[in-house]
This record gives C-alpha cells, structure tokens and sequence, in this order.
C-alpha cells in the first residue's frame, strides 16, 4: 500500500455482501433492527482470507483501531466495578451516581463492542487495502479478490510473479 518493500505478512478477511441484500437495510426500518441486518447481510457475503505483505507501520496502524476497542471494553468494565462498589454504599445520592455510571459503563461496552464487530469493516478500509470478492464460477480453486487501495509498485510486483512461470517453458520428464 505504500511503495515500499514489505517486512510481515498480516491476514485479511474480505466480505462482499451481493447487490440485492441492500433489502436488509429496510428491515432496520421497520424495526427489526441494525444488528438483525448486519447479520443477515454477513450471512449471504462472499468472504476470502489470506495473508498480504505489509510494512510494520502499517500493521500498527491496523492494530491501533483494535486496541482502541479492547480498551475502550476494559474501561466500561472498570466503570461497571466501580459503579458496583458506588451501589454498596445504601446512601441515596451514591446510588444515582452508581446508577449513572453504570449506565455510562454500558454506553462504552456497546461502542467498544460495535467498534470491534463493524467498526473493523468500516476502518480496516481506511488504513489497509479494500477488496472485493468476486463471484465464484465453475472450476475456480477458490474466490478471486480483487484488491484496491494498493501502490502501484504492489500491482507490478504482482503482474510480474504471475507473468514469471508463464515465461518459462515446461519442464520435461
């Protein structure tokens, strides 16, 4: 993604939901819900992994926005135990403010949760490379993926491994 020589190789999972599950979408109107949506959505994508080389900037970069939500989880369970020993007290304005907190400790567990889940899809994107699955046809070994958000130095190195065995000739027995 950035031109220069690669120094890991990191894993990546790629999901292509199909044009007409955008019907989810409208269940979210009619009440059903995000999550519900989300879900059905990931269930009928087309998804590939594999691994992809990459700077060690790079990686950190990806693995901040993990770190992010595992900390913003760990700190809605602080908050949680905190609330908790507020709620021990049997004061009445300790349990309001043992009652708010908790409700602020749910608040971040869900942001950190829906960072984690779909906030990954939506900034992996952003910082790593962006891939669409393509549809899987009678005698493919696997999924082909097309890869975007990549150097164009990554395109040539990659034109050039695949022209290299073409070029050579058979070997013989």
């Amino acid at each position: 993604m950035t031109g220069e020589p690669a120094e890991t190789w990191r894993k990546f999972r790629f999901h292509s939901a199909p044009a007409w599950s955008i019907v989810f979408i409208f269940l979210i109107c009619v009440g059903i819900g995000f999550f519900l949506s989300a879900t059905l959505m990931y269930v009928v994508s087309r998804r590939a992994s594999g691994y992809l080389p990459l700077t060690f900037a790079s990686t950190h970069r990806l693995a901040l926005v993990t770190r992010v939500a595992v900390a913003l989880i760990g700190v809605s369970i602080a908050i949680g135990v905190l609330a908790a020993l507020l709620a021990s007290r049997n004061d009445l304005g300790t349990s309001v403010a043992a009652l708010m907190l908790f409700n602020v400790g749910i608040l971040v567990f869900v942001f950190g949760s829906v960072v984690l889940q779909t906030g990954l899809q939506i900034t992996y994107p952003l910082f790593g490379p962006r891939a669409r699955v393509m549809k899987l046809e009678p005698g493919q070994a696997g999924p082909l993926v097309e890869l975007r958000n990549v150097h164009p130095a990554f395109v040539t190195a990659v034109n050039e491994m695949h022209a290299a065995p073409a070029a050579q000739p058979p070997m013989a027995n």
